[in-house]
């Protein structure tokens, strides 16, 4: 037979702190702490919808950056859903503005606009990228 370790080092073994859980350890566990009961949400509304309804709450949670849930939220208690701002839309404008502004500068400066042309040009592209952020395609009519 082969030997066995004597039963005094096995009764360590189980009762080392390696054994033990981290609470008991005295040591925190990983993760975000538990939110205090008050503050939790723990009540539910059940609501039906239609398939067409549910598409249309879907379509405006995601264009909000919203859950579902989060977006019902929101529109139950009055706050309102604002959509995610378009990267690419929000880089055009800047550009656009600082350039305006640059042309305005010149404006102030000079007392005249020598750069009509190049004003007329940035003024129907500002219009064009509103439209697109509308969902239209066509520019702007001048006001």
């Amino acid at each position: 037979m082969p030997p066995s370790e004597p039963e005094s080092s096995r009764a360590e073994d189980e009762t080392s702190p390696a054994h033990e859980p981290a609470a008991q350890r005295g040591r925190r566990r990983g993760g975000r702490p538990k939110k205090a009961e008050a503050t939790g949400r723990t009540s539910r509304v059940h609501v039906l919808l239609t398939a067409a309804e549910k598409a249309r709450v879907r379509r405006e949670a995601s264009a909000g950056g919203l859950s579902i849930s989060e977006y019902a939220r929101r529109r139950m208690l009055g706050r309102s859903v604002v959509p995610r701002v378009d990267a690419d839309a929000e880089r055009q404008l800047r550009r656009i503005g600082v350039n305006l502004n640059q042309l305005a500068r010149v404006a102030n400066t000079s007392g005249q606009v020598e750069r009509g042309d190049e004003l007329d040009l940035l003024v129907t592209e500002l219009r064009r990228t509103i439209a697109g952020l509308r969902g239209g395609s066509t520019p702007l009519a001048d006001p």
